[in-house]
Formats: C-alpha cells, structure tokens, sequence
C-alpha cells in the first residue's frame, strides 16, 4: 500500500513539474513569435529602423513562469539570407535585411517534486522565432 502511495505521489508530482515546464515553454515560444513580429515589422532598411525594432521588441511585456519572472538575456539579430545572424549588421546589409530572429536563451524552470527522486533542480526552456518582413510573418 505504501509502496502504490509513493508511486502515486511520484506520477502527481511528475506531472505537476512538467506541466510547469510545459506552460513556461509556451509562455517563452509567445514572446519570442511576437517580439521577432514585432521587430521584423520595423526593418526599413535603415539604421533607425533596427533601433525601432530593438525599441519594440523591449517594448513588449516580458514576463513568464505565470507573469512571476522577467526573460535575461534576450538575443536580437538580423538576417538578408537567414543563413548568417548579426546583432549589428553592417550599414551597407541594412537596405538587405529580411529577417528578425529573437532568442530568449536563459529561462530556467525550478523543479519541486522530481528532485525528490533524484531529477534534476531545474529545466532550462529557451524559444527562438525568426520573422520576415514584407508581409511581416514568422518564418521558423
């Protein structure tokens, strides 16, 4: 009886940890789909539109883990080709670039009831979307 109490336990707790892990992966995959949307919608091909993107991607509300933590570490960079990825392009690639591709790298979930049977303290969930411009639309 014990024994089918502590497996019990364990598939409630496991499920509890993932379900977190999940819904922190969905909450980190948004904010990238529309930071990268956000950011690719003002590409112009001008300096000043790659500090507009900047601008409106730190715009955005970036909060997960149910809205108690704010996204480090947040990676902006453009792309002509989506084959090579520069956070400060060359000012003459600007008039080229098509692509944005937000990265949020860094966002470690706390893990409550798998440690207690021997899993690990925490599950690192990052997200990245790239958007294209014209039409402005997620392309990965």
């Amino acid at each position: 009886m014990s024994a089918s109490m502590f497996l019990l336990l364990a598939v409630i707790g496991m499920a509890f940890d993932l379900g977190r892990v999940y819904i922190a992966r969905n909450e980190a995959q948004a904010f990238t789909d529309a930071a990268s949307m956000a950011a690719a919608s003002q590409l112009d091909g001008t300096a000043a539109g790659l500090d507009r993107a900047r601008a409106a991607v730190a715009a955005l509300p970036a909060r997960w883990n149910l809205g108690s933590e704010e996204f480090h570490g947040v990676v902006v960079d453009f792309s002509s080709d989506k084959q090579r990825w520069e956070p400060a392009p060359d000012p003459d690639q600007l008039t080229a670039l098509r692509f944005a591709r937000v990265t949020a790298p860094d966002n470690r979930v706390e893990i409550a009831f798998l440690r207690a049977v021997g899993g690990p303290e925490n599950f690192t969930v990052p997200a990245r979307a790239v958007a294209s411009t014209k039409p402005v639309r997620l392309a990965e």
